[in-house]
């Protein structure tokens, strides 16, 4: 009997520690706060390396949800050429409920939470945004915006656009 247990843990151990699966890819990253300023460094950040997607949501936005799901299939499609850049609207106090959405939704790459005031925030964004969610802009690699939009999309509008972006037109 002891040895039965004994081999069980020893398989469970094992099986963990040569899955080549790291936390890191099991687990969100952890969601850093970002002020009006940080939105356009972070966007510039990829200009000649790859094309953005950067998507504004909430948790308590149901367009916003419902579309999540599209925009991680996109990215993981073409994710050697495309970032997705995800900002939470939630406020800071929710960051708990926003890491568990990102984890549910195997959202495994650094993701950010607004901390700033509206106005600021939505004229670095995108200056014509009203500030309804979910809101999506892209960049094409040269960091030429090639749409903005305030609504919800499907997985094939945004597969176009990531399509569209990395073909930098």
């Amino acid at each position: 009997m002891k040895f039965k247990i004994s081999a069980a843990v020893l398989s469970v151990v094992f099986s963990i520690s040569c899955s080549g699966n790291t936390d890191k890819e099991r687990k969100p990253m952890e969601v850093i706060e970002v002020s009006a300023n940080d939105v356009t460094q972070i966007v510039d950040s990829y200009v000649d390396k790859k094309a953005v997607i950067l998507n504004v949501w909430a948790t308590w936005c149901i367009p916003c949800i419902e579309e999540f799901p599209y925009i991680v299939e996109v990215r993981n499609e073409f994710k050697e050429d495309l970032e997705v850049i995800f900002i939470s609207a939630d406020f800071p106090e929710a960051k708990d409920r926003v890491l568990e959405f990102l984890g549910n939704n195997q959202v495994y790459w650094q993701t950010y939470l607004k901390n700033d005031r509206d106005e600021p925030f939505i004229d670095a964004v995108w200056t014509e945004w009203t500030g309804a969610l979910p809101a999506t802009i892209v960049y094409n690699t040269e960091g030429k915006r090639v749409a903005a939009f305030e609504r919800p999309a499907t997985f094939t509008e945004f597969r176009n656009l990531a399509i569209q972006a990395i073909s930098n037109p």
